[in-house]
C-alpha cells in the first residue's frame, strides 16, 4: 500500500503546502495555500490529473484550502522574529514554578510558549540530535520548538532561555535554563523540538490552565487512529483551545525564514485552527488527557503538531507524567497543590531483575506477535507482590496502578510494545514497578 511518501511530489505543485494518505479512506487529503479553478491551473499543478497519470486512479482527492489567500511555499512557524500576537491572561506574567503552556523563547526571540515537562534525557539515545556538553543521562529538561529555543539551528548551546519571552517584557533577570539539545531542521525530518536545562525549585509539571491529572499518559504510537479525534492544547497566545484532527502522517512544507528557506516535514498531525504566533511549544493532548503532540506550526485554518513519540525518539528523551520523587528538589505550585500518591521504587531493570528485598517482582514478559520494526506488539507482562496492596507498574513509559488481593498475588497485565522503526536484531523493554505509599 503507498504511504504519504509516496504522494510528496504533489508538493511541487502550485499553492500545495502540505499532503496526507489515509489507507483506511484510500484518500490523499491536500493542503493548499488557496484554492483555484482547474481550468486556472496547467496540468502539472492539478493534483487529480498528477495522481491520475502515475496510475492512482481510484484514490479519492480532498483539496483543503489553508486560508491564506495567496500562493506560498509553506505553513507559518509559530514563533518568528517578527512581532506575534498578545498573550493570553496571565500567560505572560513570570511564573514560579513555571508550569508548561506560558510565555518562554530563547532571549534573542519575540515569544513562543515553554512544552512538556519533565523530559529525562535517555542514557541509550540513538537519535541525531545536538546536544550541549553539559547535558547528561538521566537530566531533566523541558522541551520546546527547535525554533523558539534553538533560533531554527542559528544558536549555540548555552544560550538563555527567558520566561516570559521577550516581547513579553522578560529581561535577563527572567533567565530560566540554557539551550542544552536540538534536533536540527532539515528536509524530511520528522520533528521540530529543542529542550533547556532545568532548576527542578522553579519548575512545576503542571500545564497551565489544564486538568491537574493530566498528562494521563504519553500516546507513543496507534496515530493513524486519531483522525477525527478532538485534541486541546495549552499556549501562550490563545490559551486553552481545541480542533478536530484532519490528518496523522502529513508531509507538509513550512517557511523558516532567510537562513533555512522551505523545509519539508514528514509524519505530521494537522488539526483545525487552534493556534497563532507564539504558541509554538504547546503541548497537545487527547480527551482524556493522553499528551499525543508538539504544535509548531499553522496557518488561518490548521494547526500543525509533532506526533510525541517521534519527538521522544528524534531528541533522546523520556516525557515523564509527573516529576520524580527522588530527593533532588523540585518546586510546590502554590496555585494548587496537586494530589498525587508518592511511588517508591523497588524494582528499575532492563528484563534483568535483581534486586534484594523487592516488593514487585517481575515474573515474565511474554509476546503475542512477531517482532517486527515499525510495529505495536501485544505482550503480557507478569508480576509477584509480596504483600497484598496497591502498586504501580511502568512498561515502556505507560504507567498504571494495580490492585493486589490476599489470596492472589500474581498479576498479569495486557500491554502494547512499540518496536522502532530502526530496531536492528534486538530491543529494550524498560519495566518499573513497586508499590504506592
Amino acid at each position: 500500500m503507498p504511504t504519504t511518501q509516496d504522494f510528496e511530489y504533489l508538493l511541487e505543485c502550485k499553492n500545495v503546502i502540505g499532503v496526507d494518505y489515509d489507507e483506511s479512506e484510500n484518500e490523499v487529503r491536500v493542503f493548499v495555500s488557496q484554492k483555484e479553478p482547474p481550468s486556472s491551473l496547467e496540468d502539472k499543478d492539478d493534483v487529480e490529473k498528477r495522481i491520475h497519470e502515475v496510475g492512482d486512479a481510484d484514490i479519492t482527492v480532498d483539496v483543503v484550502d489553508a486560508g491564506y489567500g495567496e500562493e506560498r511555499q509553506g505553513f507559518d512557524p509559530l514563533a518568528t522574529l517578527e512581532v506575534v500576537p498578545e498573550a493570553a491572561a496571565g500567560r505572560n506574567d513570570r511564573h514560579r514554578p513555571i508550569p508548561a503552556g506560558v510565555s518562554e523563547s530563547n532571549a534573542e526571540l519575540t515569544a513562543g510558549t515553554g512544552g512538556p515537562y519533565p523530559a529525562r534525557v535517555a542514557d541509550d539515545a540513538d537519535s541525531d540530535a545536538v546536544w550541549s556538553d553539559a547535558a547528561e543521562p538521566g537530566d531533566l529538561v523541558r522541551l520546546s520548538n527547535n525554533h523558539v529555543y534553538a533560533r531554527s539551528n542559528e544558536a549555540d548551546p548555552g544560550e538563555p532561555i527567558r520566561q516570559p519571552a521577550p516581547r513579553d517584557d522578560g529581561g535577563p533577570d527572567d533567565a530560566v535554563g540554557d539551550l542544552v539539545g536540538y534536533v536540527p531542521i532539515a528536509d524530511g525530518v520528522r520533528v521540530d523540538v529543542a529542550a533547556r536545562s532545568v532548576d527542578r525549585e522553579r519548575e512545576s509539571d503542571r500545564y497551565y490552565e489544564l486538568d491537574p491529572e493530566w498528562p494521563t499518559g504519553v500516546r507513543r504510537d496507534g496515530y493513524g487512529q486519531l483522525r477525527g479525534e478532538t485534541v486541546t492544547k495549552t499556549g501562550r497566545t490563545t490559551g486553552v483551545t481545541s480542533a478536530t484532527v484532519e490528518a496523522t502522517s502529513a508531509s507538509v512544507d513550512v517557511e523558516f525564514g532567510p537562513e533555512q528557506g522551505t523545509v519539508t516535514l514528514r509524519d505530521q498531525l494537522i488539526t483545525g485552527y487552534m493556534s497563532e504566533g507564539g504558541d509554538s511549544g504547546s503541548p497537545v493532548f487527547l480527551e482524556d488527557g493522553q499528551l499525543v503532540g508538539l504544535l509548531f506550526a499553522g496557518s488561518a485554518q490548521q494547526t500543525i503538531c509533532n506526533r510525541i513519540g517521534n519527538v521522544e525518539r528524534e531528541l533522546g528523551v523520556e516525557i515523564l507524567l509527573e516529576e520524580p520523587d527522588d530527593g533532588n528538589g523540585g518546586g510546590d505550585d502554590d496555585e494548587d497543590d496537586r494530589d498525587v500518591s508518592v511511588y517508591t521504587t523497588s524494582f528499575e531493570t532492563d528484563l534483568e531483575v535483581d534486586l534484594e528485598g523487592a516488593t514487585l517482582e517481575l515474573e515474565s514478559v511474554t509476546f503475542d506477535d512477531r517482532l517486527l520494526p515499525g510495529t505495536t506488539v501485544p505482550a503480557t507482562v507478569v508480576v509477584e507482590a509480596s504483600e497484598p496492596g496497591a502498586y504501580w507498574l511502568e512498561v515502556d513509559g505507560e504507567r498504571r496502578t494495580l490492585e493486589v488481593e490476599p489470596d492472589d498475588r500474581d498479576r498479569s497485565v495486557e500491554v502494547e510494545v512499540q518496536i522502532p522503526d530502526r530496531a536492528d536484531g534486538s530491543v529494550t523493554l524498560s519495566v518499573r514497578g513497586g508499590p504506592v505509599e
